[in-house]
């Protein structure tokens, strides 16, 4: 049996150590690559006139398949089969819809290209926050979890102005609202670390609520983005008590507290439709 001297067993821990960080280094490059391929990408979309609508769903398809091949090279991941790696991808790509899809709808000009360059800013974040939130025992995964929590709801308050802003009937946008609710309540609800199976169970149950929510604002003298701001207070109520009721953090103060950050924000909407 071969045996190692002291300065033979250090240089091997060097080059272990080495080639560790030349890894983490390469997947990190790999996410600044990717985001600002998805800004360059969405700018396209943007500035393009007519708006071509299969670029916008390209740009998405980017989004999904760069996520799935960075998020397979955390070294904590141990993704086998094609679908493991889909409840990282909501986000990316449901960013990229909704930022691209309300942005062509309220900016134009230079704006717009001004907005789609800055884009990479928050694929960036989005992106190194999915990498990250793989490893739970990491010290930066509360941080990291706050990030996709705020990503989140900002992905659901431009898909919510969306549907109001396109004037779609009440069965359509109900049934959207519900769509996308689930998606994005998924990537709130996995930070409890449940089975797919059961996060997919829950994260429903939020959508079914969200459509009923979705579809009571067509009897409220609510329109455009008052709605999607009500739809987001619903969300953000309905994923909050959620989110704590599976971590077993559920009592009546922290169900107090969302409820009068949410009647705060139902508050504010009422007073501003009236005057």
């Amino acid at each position: 049996m071969k045996e190692f001297t002291r300065p033979q067993v250090a240089d091997r821990v060097a080059d272990r150590t080495s080639l560790a960080l030349n890894t983490a280094v390469n997947r990190f490059d790999r996410i600044q690559i990717l985001a600002v391929i998805l800004a360059l990408g969405l700018t396209a979309f943007l500035a393009i006139q007519p708006s071509q609508n299969w670029l916008l769903l390209l740009v998405s398809g980017l989004a999904a398949l760069g996520t799935d091949a960075i998020v397979r090279t955390h070294p904590r991941a141990h993704f086998q089969r094609l679908d493991d790696t889909a409840i990282f991808l909501f986000v990316p790509v449901l960013f990229t819809l909704g930022l691209g899809i309300f942005v062509q709808d309220v900016a134009y000009g230079h704006w717009t290209i001004a907005i789609g360059l800055l884009s990479a800013i928050p694929y960036w974040a989005i992106l190194r926050a999915e990498y990250e939130s793989i490893d739970r025992s990491s010290p930066n995964f509360q941080s990291t979890r706050l990030v996709l929590n705020v990503a989140t709801y900002v992905t659901a308050f431009l898909f919510f102005a969306a549907i109001y802003n396109f004037g779609l009937n009440p069965v359509t946008a109900s049934f959207a609202a519900g769509v996308v609710g689930v998606l994005l309540a998924v990537d709130i609800l996995r930070e409890e670390g449940l089975d797919t199976a059961r996060t997919m169970i829950y994260a429903s149950a939020v959508g079914v609520i969200l459509a009923e929510s979705a579809w009571t604002t067509h009897f409220l003298p609510l329109e455009g983005r008052a709605a999607a701001v009500f739809l987001l207070l619903s969300f953000y109520l309905m994923t909050g008590l959620m989110h704590n009721y599976l971590g077993h953090r559920l009592n009546l103060k922290t169900a107090a507290e969302f409820t009068a950050v949410a009647l705060a924000g139902a508050g504010i909407i009422a007073l501003s439709h009236l005057s």
